[in-house]
C-alpha cells in the first residue's frame, strides 16, 4: 500500500485538495472507514464561503453531465463520473486537526485511510479517459479548430459566476488557522496534550510534530506497530484534554473576526459559492440519469 501521509487540514483547504485526508489504494473501498460522527459534525464559519469535498464532487458531476450531452450531440458517448454520495465522501474537516479518530489511528497510524468505493470509481473513470480514441479525444478536449466539449462545459458551469481572487480566500483560511494555533487557550491545550503524551512515554511539543516523526514520515507500506501505538495515544490525549474542541473554537473566533474585518470579500465568496452550486443543481436536474 502506498501511504499518503496526513496533511494539516487547513493546508488541504488552502491548496484546494478535495480528497486530502484519504488515499486511493486500489482496494475498491473495502477498507474504507466512514468518518466518525464527531468528525462529520465539525463545522467552521468559513464553511459558508468554501466548497466541501462533497460539493466539489457535485460540481464535477454536473460539469460531466454537460460534457456527456455535448458528446452525444456529436454521436459519441461519455462515461460520466458517479453521482456523488455524501456518506462516501469525506467531510471537510477530517484531518484538519491531525488524526482524531481512534480506529483510523489503530489501523493506519498517521497515514490517510483508503478512499471509499465511490472515490475509487471516480479514479477509474478518469483513468479510462486516458484511453479515448483520437476522434473522441478531439471532440472532448478540443483541437486547434474546435473548442471541445470539456472546455465548453467548463464555461457553461461557470456562466454568471463573478470573478473572485481564490488566493485571497486561501490566505484568509491560512491566517485563521495559524492565528488559532497561537491562541493562549490552544497553546495551553497543546501543552496539556504534550504532557499527556509524555506520561505515555512519547516526547512531542505539539500535535503537529507527531505525524512528521522521521521514523514514519514518507514511509511505504503498512504502518509500523510503533506508529499506530503513537497515533492511538495521540488521539486519546487529544480527547483527554479536549484539543479538538478548544482548537476548533479558537479557529472559529479567528474566522469570525476575519469575516467582520472583510465583509465585501466574504459577501463575494458567498455569492460565488451559491451561484456555482445552483448552476450545478440545475444541470443535474436537467441532464442527470
Amino acid at each position: 500500500m502506498n501511504r499518503l501521509l496526513r496533511v494539516t487540514g487547513a493546508l488541504c483547504v488552502a491548496v484546494g485538495l478535495a480528497a486530502c485526508g484519504v488515499q486511493d489504494d486500489g482496494g475498491g473501498g473495502e477498507r474504507y472507514l466512514p468518518a466518525e460522527e464527531g468528525v462529520r459534525s465539525l463545522s467552521l464559519p468559513f464553511d459558508e464561503y468554501t466548497l466541501s469535498p462533497f460539493e466539489m464532487r457535485t460540481l464535477d458531476y454536473a460539469q460531466d453531465l454537460l460534457v456527456r450531452d455535448c458528446m452525444r450531440q456529436h454521436g459519441m458517448d461519455w462515461r460520466v463520473l458517479p453521482d456523488p454520495e455524501e456518506e462516501g465522501t469525506d467531510p471537510p474537516h477530517r484531518g484538519r486537526y491531525g488524526v482524531i479518530e481512534s480506529e483510523v489511528a489503530e489501523r493506519y497510524g498517521y497515514g490517510a485511510p483508503p478512499g471509499s468505493a465511490d472515490e475509487a470509481l471516480v479514479e477509474e473513470v478518469r483513468e479510462d479517459r486516458l484511453t479515448l480514441l483520437a476522434t473522441e479525444h478531439r471532440v472532448a478536449y478540443g483541437s486547434e479548430s474546435a473548442a471541445g466539449c470539456l472546455p465548453e462545459a467548463g464555461r457553461d458551469i461557470m456562466a454568471g459566476v463573478p470573478d473572485m481572487d481564490h488566493d485571497r480566500l486561501n490566505s484568509f483560511i491560512q491566517t485563521g488557522f495559524e492565528t488559532s494555533r497561537s491562541a493562549p487557550e490552544v497553546v495551553d491545550a497543546f501543552a496539556a496534550w504534550s504532557a499527556c503524551m509524555a506520561d505515555r512515554g512519547f516526547d512531542y511539543p505539539t500535535p503537529s510534530e507527531a505525524p512528521i516523526d522521521a521514523r514514519w514520515s514518507g514511509g511505504e507500506g503498512d504502518p509500523s506497530t510503533e506508529e499506530t501505538e503513537v497515533a492511538a495515544v495521540d488521539v486519546a490525549c487529544k480527547e483527554d484534554v479536549s484539543v479538538v474542541e478548544i482548537w476548533r473554537d479558537a479557529e472559529a473566533v479567528a474566522q469570525e473576526r476575519l469575516i467582520e474585518e472583510h465583509p465585501e470579500d466574504f459577501a463575494l465568496f458567498a455569492q460565488v459559492r451559491q451561484i456555482r452550486l445552483e448552476t450545478a443543481r440545475t444541470a443535474i436536474e436537467r441532464f442527470g440519469a
